[in-house]
């Protein structure tokens, strides 16, 4: 009787451990540069006008190199020979670009600021299985949707001989609302273990944030201009904003 409930039990552990090789769930948490594509948000932020007024003509948001990042992404595999995979990701991006103007009188120092915070999930394909660290290479594609904050512009003006700030000079406003865009990435990756319950994982991605729900007005006074800017100034309708991504999540498996 002992034997045979050992036997059950042993057979009962067995089966949830093959269910949980079959049918794996993953939890990876880490980090994500984003880089901006051909973007006029990466252009100067500020040009001062000549008679040192103050004055501040914003071209763009400075928002150059990598934009850092933090994901949390679940992943649940569909079939028995795990190969096709659903995951599903929260992502935090904050964007800041800073410049420094300076002349006879003057310091200009300006900062462009924004945060992105997307929820994205697809379809994720095992595609090459590699012969070290129980590793394989997946692709996959995401569909995303974001919440971009109204993008803030801040500009502190001080005397080049006092250093003392120069408030009538100074700015700190955000003149663009906060707005949500549905846009996408494919990704491609490799995933490995590191030790018996903890994985690592690298992807680069490509993708763009506002294929759906740009604003196409050109000439309209209240037109939102670029995505990533903090003014309309020269700007006509909403471009579409690509990215390049790329991530390194350290991976638990259930």
């Amino acid at each position: 009787m002992i034997r045979s409930c050992a036997a059950v039990v042993i057979g009962i552990v067995l089966t949830i451990r093959a269910v949980a090789q079959v049918h794996p769930t993953t939890a990876s948490f880490g980090y994500t540069a984003t880089f901006l594509v051909n973007s006029p948000a990466t252009n100067l932020i500020f040009t001062p006008s000549n008679n040192d007024s103050g004055f501040v003509y914003v071209t763009g948001s400075r928002f150059v190199g990598a934009q850092s990042g933090i994901t949390l992404r679940l992943t649940h595999a569909l079939d028995e020979q795990t190969r096709w995979f659903v995951p599903a990701s929260i992502e935090a991006v904050f964007f800041r670009g800073k410049q420094r103007l300076e002349s006879q009188l003057f310091i200009g120092r300006g900062e462009v600021a924004a945060e992105m915070y997307t929820l994205s999930s697809g379809i994720q394909y095992r595609v090459l299985d590699l012969p070290l660290a129980q590793a394989f290479i997946y692709a996959s594609a995401e569909p995303r949707v974001s919440y971009l904050s109204g993008v803030r512009f801040s500009y502190q003006v001080s005397d080049k001989a006092t250093g003392h700030l120069v408030p009538d000079y100074s700015l700190d406003t955000t003149l663009k609302q906060s707005v949500v865009r549905a846009g996408g990435t494919l990704r491609v990756g490799a995933q490995g273990v590191l030790d018996e319950r903890l994985m690592i994982n690298l992807s680069i991605a490509w993708g763009a944030f506002n294929l759906i729900g740009r604003d196409s007005r050109t000439t309209d006074p209240q037109r939102r201009g670029y995505l990533l800017t903090p003014t309309r100034i020269s700007e006509t309708n909403e471009a579409i904003e690509q990215f390049m991504q790329f991530s390194l999540w350290i991976q638990y498996p259930f």
